[in-house]
């Protein structure tokens, strides 16, 4: 039991998990924007592959990370010894080749899309994130095509691909965000982005402003995708005002201490801006 549990850690479960419900999102929204009709085993596919990719994608990063997590995360199960690496690796090769069959079993487009996912995750984790910016535009590419990849599931891009955009701008400022606690020791290790090269506040501040720009981005996606009033309602009433509030609270209290706070809380605002999405394209 305890393993499993390090297992699941190790995997970032929930990530997983808020991929799959993206990628959901994504096949829903278009089956009713097409007129398809919704195949439960190919959402479940979909969905499930998704999950399974990501948690390798994780996995990987765990085993490249292990010298840097001794120092900012020594509770992680493999930084802490509680899982080997070479458990780790077949966990990873597990993981990743099953999501890869069920991408190819919903179509080929999806099953081609996941295969580049899957490299460009081990990339990532490789050689691409000790990068300045690239590591950053890898995530934010492969996050933002969260919703495409469950149009592309479903068979067509529109009108998942007109949130582009916003959710690239949003995976971006949160990898930039993510980069600030870990300060100290990514510039042990030589890792380049912009906390280490221009300090944590500045990285702090941009990805505020970053994800202020994607709040504002929001409601202009109706310019090219008409959506219905309960999209507004959810950016309006619930959305705008929870954004405001958080970053109204963090910005008077430490910023390094609670920029984990932030990164947890938009991981929900990416579930309440899907929720906004299903909500304003229900048939």
């Amino acid at each position: 039991m305890k393993l499993l549990r390090d297992l699941l850690a190790m995997s970032h479960i929930f990530n997983g998990i808020g991929s799959a419900v993206g990628v959901a999102v994504g096949y829903l929204i278009t089956c009713w924007y097409q007129g398809y009709a919704v195949d439960p085993l190919r959402l479940l596919m979909a969905s499930v592959g998704t999950l399974l990719i990501s948690n390798g994608g994780f996995i990987v990063n765990d085993i490249f990370d292990l010298p840097i997590d001794r120092i900012n995360r020594p509770d992680r199960p493999l930084a802490a010894g509680r899982i080997s690496v070479r458990q780790a690796w077949i966990v990873y090769l597990f993981s990743t080749v099953i999501g890869l069959l069920l991408g190819f079993a919903v179509n080929a487009s999806a099953g081609v899309v996941g295969l580049a996912i899957a490299a460009l995750l081990y990339l990532y984790s490789a050689l691409l994130k000790k990068r300045f910016v690239l590591g950053h535009l890898s995530i934010a590419l492969m996050g933002g095509l969260l919703l495409p990849f469950g149009g592309l599931a479903a068979g067509n891009l529109i009108p998942t691909i007109y949130a582009y955009p916003v959710t690239f701008l949003a995976f971006f400022c949160r990898e930039v965000l993510k980069t600030v606690p870990d300060v100290d020791g990514d510039r042990t290790h030589g890792v380049d982005n912009l906390a280490t090269r221009y300090g944590a506040d500045t990285a702090f501040r941009f990805g505020q402003i970053g994800l202020t720009i994607c709040l504002v981005l929001l409601p202009l996606m109706q310019t090219v995708w008409t959506l219905k009033p309960a999209f507004n309602l959810m950016v309006f009433v619930v959305i705008v005002p929870l954004f405001l509030l958080v970053t109204w609270v963090i910005a008077r209290q430490d910023r390094a201490r609670h920029v984990h706070n932030l990164l947890r809380l938009s991981k929900m605002f990416f579930l309440l801006v899907a929720v906004a999405l299903l909500l304003g394209s229900l048939p």
